[in-house]
């Protein structure tokens, strides 16, 4: 972005800004674990961006700023080498927007409508942070029911007590109080419990954004009930948008009905997506490609995009835990299909958002190349976020057992915060060293720094060598195989 000096910026609509005390984090609104912790400087001014300020009295307001907290504090805290405020000034300015996250049109983000909130304690303040003092994100799993039986499900399916909606009010307040407002729908189908919609009333009065995923026929009562929520609803603030997903595997009655076990789920999707988009929802549709349906990706499409879909998502079909099979990895021949299809996807539907996973390698993920895992992403498993179980158990993945050795601690017993900050949650993450005899990490002389600062996918490594302390198979000195995952 460019900018002159009469310009008036603002934080974009889809850029959220928390205050945690000793250090400020900004988010995006749809992306429940991609988040940056600003540095001291950026933090200070990045408020004073709020529609009302052109950039000429931003550079005034930051000199002051950064004068008077000269005076209380060390310039060392303020990133940057030189020693002029006014040099500082203008490469913090020049920072924040090569940022990317101003907006010289449009809604500004709802963060500054309290500004005075964002204002950070200057002498506490952490830059980096490795692991976040409150979650940025949490997924609530209601139930493990579920309705369907899907042939590719990786859900655990144990059966576990489920609370009361009286009882997770009690943990929505916490969240709300925390300004935790990433409430994921993790498990199986909400639409399996008979209070559903009662839950999602609830989560929608606290503001809570989410992805509502369902199989669930949606009939006209429940898609106004919907609707009324304002779930699903596109003209609505950025921050409060939640998408509605619906599963369907094929647009043949017979092969949509084999994959999740349910003979009528093709009429019925068709119905639901009528009925909610004749309240104005216009829902998402995810298919999960097979040897059974990958040629049906232009079918599907066409289908459901003149109902008035307009976002599609296909993913290949991977190893699940519980309830695998072979037979259902797509060969290399099925995948390249996919990928020649994916290659003119948006030239043939531009005015579709459709999303295709176009992976053709044929084993578990393996080996990254020493820069790519340096750079690899933080694991958010404990770090930003963490997975509620119906009965309140925490784990720290929802692809991982819900079993004593990986439960970090129970919502109802100890709150939200009281799972966080739990000796047993960091004993989880930071693993001594101990643990990793006869794995690559057990002599690795980065043992520390890469686990104390990235982490690794429990996840990956338990699915490849049933353990959840080895080196996961992207590391670049993991020597075992894995098994083949897609």
């Amino acid at each position: 972005m460019l900018l002159c000096e009469q310009d008036s910026p603002h934080l974009a609509k889809d850029q959220i800004l928390r205050n945690d005390g000793e250090y400020v984090i900004a988010y995006e609104t749809i992306s429940k674990n991609s988040y940056r912790i600003l540095p001291f400087n950026i933090a200070l001014i990045l408020p004073l961006f709020d529609g009302t300020n052109n950039l000429s009295d931003i550079k005034k307001f930051s000199y002051e700023i950064f004068s008077e907290i000269s005076k209380k504090c060390p310039l060392e805290k303020i990133e940057g080498n030189n020693t002029k405020l006014s040099e500082i000034v203008d490469q913090t300015i020049t920072a924040i927007v090569n940022l990317d996250i101003l907006e010289l049109e449009g809604e500004k983000s709802p963060s500054l409508n309290n500004p005075e909130k964002l204002v950070p304690d200057i002498y506490k303040y952490r830059f980096p942070v490795v692991r976040l003092s409150r979650p940025l994100s949490v997924s609530i799993s209601f139930t493990d029911r579920c309705q369907f039986d899907c042939i590719y499900c990786y859900a655990e399916r144990k059966k576990c007590e489920e609370r009361e909606l009286s009882q997770w009010i009690k943990i929505f307040d916490e969240l709300q109080e925390n300004e935790i407002f990433h409430v994921d729908i993790g498990g199986t189908d909400i639409f399996s419990r008979s209070d559903a919609l009662n839950i999602l009333s609830a989560m929608v009065d606290r503001d809570f954004a989410f992805m509502l995923s369902t199989k669930s026929a949606i009939d006209e009562k429940a898609a106004k009930s919907l609707a009324a929520m304002q779930i699903g609803i596109r003209d609505i603030p950025e921050h409060l948008i939640r998408h509605v997903q619906l599963s369907i595997d094929s647009v043949d009655a017979s092969t949509a009905g084999y994959m999740v076990k349910r003979k009528d789920h093709y009429e019925k999707t068709i119905q639901s997506v009528k009925n909610l988009v004749n309240e104005g929802i216009f829902p998402k549709i995810k298919c999960v490609l097979t040897p059974l349906n990958y040629l049906e990706i232009p079918s599907i499409i066409n289908e459901f995009s003149n109902l008035g879909v307009q976002d599609f998502q296909f993913v290949q079909y991977s190893r699940s835990r519980y309830r695998h099979n072979d037979n259902l990895f797509l060969s290399i021949k099925h995948k390249e299909f996919i990928c020649n299809f994916a290659e003119s996807v948006h030239q043939n539907y531009p005015n579709l958002n459709i999303n295709i996973e176009t992976k053709l390698y044929m084993g578990g993920s393996r080996n990254f190349s020493l820069n790519k895992w340096i750079n690899r992403r933080v694991c958010s498993g404990g770090r930003s976020n963490m997975i509620i179980q119906p009965n309140g158990d925490v784990t720290l993945c929802e692809q991982i057992p819900h079993e004593e050795e990986f439960i970090v601690g129970n919502v109802f017993d100890e709150g939200i915060m009281g799972v966080w900050n739990s000796k047993k949650i960091i004993e989880f993450i930071y693993p001594p060293r101990e643990k990793f005899k006869n794995s690559v990490c057990y002599e690795c002389l980065e043992f520390e720094d890469c686990h104390r600062i990235k982490g690794y996918c429990i996840r990956d490594t338990l699915s490849s060598y049933g353990t959840i302390y080895d080196a996961q198979p992207e590391c670049p000195c993991q020597t075992k195989m894995p098994i083949r995952e897609i």
